[in-house]
């Protein structure tokens, strides 16, 4: 079989667990600064808004986009190319999940306040394209909706509720889809389709987002305990603290990298810290099953510091052959692909190798600390044991 490093070396890696450890120390100390003190960049999925796609017929610079947008009124706007340049699209990121927002609908109850005496105006971001108001006496549909169109809005629909005799009016607006269709037909008449321009458009409202943020930091969670127990049952309880700092070290280095550099974190960098999580447990089990194979057939003098650093080695080329494989694979796919399987191959890469890093120098480290800790203290109680039995007889 070939292999990189033969399984007969004795790098002395647990003797030097100090130094690696201080290193993981100073990374992990360093990320959770960025992630306090910076704030990591949360995608659409997380902070709500909207993903829009679109597609040219001819090509445009993304200059010209961004100023269309800004046009628009879309808020705080991102735009860049999407894909390559022949296929003329580009991803315009906006924190707009209506053509409504929380200023505008003070804006329209102030208007409809001097048209009458509003006893009641409902509106909520979660339903963002429809309100409701109610007068304490009878207004012309059209009237309302003139008053609405003055915060700079179009296709509004307005209609008596079915409730009779309240005074009670729904109002409809416009979808984002169809603003943005119109905005951007009105600013490329030629270069763009209004029938195919927006290729896809997701939107997600800062209600949702805040659930999906918790849910996905839930499901972080959730999956390091599922793993300490199983190593705790699978192994013992020396060898579960070990593996989850490890995966801790891991997903904390990543998120504060990606803070750092300003990445936006989403839904698909949340799948591939999951990832991460099962690829960096995989090769921690494999190091923690080789050295609880050689524990189990060593002799009564080897030291437990000893036979972790044999079995680190014995299975460092298959360790580091695994990473290097998966890492080409993956490092295609961040160069070739684009958009969101960009994202998730750049957080798959630095976690593989983060993740090689604490399987080998990390988890290990802290197993052979954890087991001469519970060894001095089993001695300590021995020994109390002991004087307590030998000072009985005394007594």
């Amino acid at each position: 079989m070939f292999e990189i490093i033969k399984p007969d070396v004795n790098f002395q890696i647990v003797a030097k667990q100090r130094f690696f450890l201080i290193v993981s120390a100073i990374g992990v100390l360093l990320s959770l600064a960025a992630i306090i003190f910076m704030g990591p960049t949360y995608g659409i999925d997380f902070k709500g808004g909207s993903d829009i796609i679109l597609r040219f017929t001819e090509d445009v610079e993304a200059q010209a986009v961004r100023d269309a947008a800004d046009r628009a009124g879309l808020p705080d706007a991102q735009v860049q190319r999407y894909g390559t340049k022949e296929q003329k699209t580009f991803l315009v990121q906006t924190r707009a999940a209506s053509v409504m927002d929380e200023t505008k609908a003070d804006e329209i109850r102030e208007n409809l306040a001097k048209i009458g005496t509003v006893t009641e105006f409902t509106w909520a971001p979660n339903q963002p394209n429809r309100a409701r108001v109610t007068f304490d006496a009878p207004v012309s549909t059209d009237e309302i909706k003139k008053t609405v169109e003055k915060s700079d809005l179009q296709g509004i629909e307005v209609a008596e509720s079915n409730t009779s005799g309240q005074n009670r009016y729904d109002i409809s607006f416009e979808d984002l889809q169809t603003f943005v269709t119109d905005a951007f037909a009105e600013e490329f008449p030629t270069q763009f389709d209004p029938a195919h321009g927006i290729a896809r458009m997701e939107t997600v409202g800062s209600t949702v987002g805040a659930q999906f943020r918790n849910a996905g930091i839930l499901s972080l969670l959730v999956a390091l305990l599922a793993i300490m127990l199983y190593i705790a049952i699978r192994f013992d309880i020396r060898y579960a603290p070990g593996a989850v700092v490890s995966l801790l070290h891991d997903i904390i280095i990543v998120v504060g990298i990606f803070t750092i550099i300003q990445h936006e974190i989403s839904l698909p960098t949340i799948a591939a810290l999951l990832t991460i999580l099962g690829y960096s447990i995989n090769d921690t089990i494999i190091v923690y099953d080789r050295i609880r194979e050689n524990l189990a057939s060593a002799d009564d003098d080897a030291s437990v510091p000893e036979v972790a650093n044999r079995s680190i080695n014995e299975t460092l080329s298959r360790t580091i052959m695994t990473s290097t494989t998966t890492l080409l694979a993956i490092s295609a796919i961040a160069v070739l692909g684009s958009g969101i399987i960009q994202d998730f191959a750049l957080a798959l890469i630095i976690g593989i190798a983060v993740g090689t890093y604490s399987s080998i120098f990390v988890a290990s480290s802290v197993m052979v600390r954890l087991d001469a800790f519970i060894t001095s203290r089993r001695e300590a109680q021995e020994l109390i044991d002991a004087q307590a039995a030998d000072a009985a007889p005394s007594a």
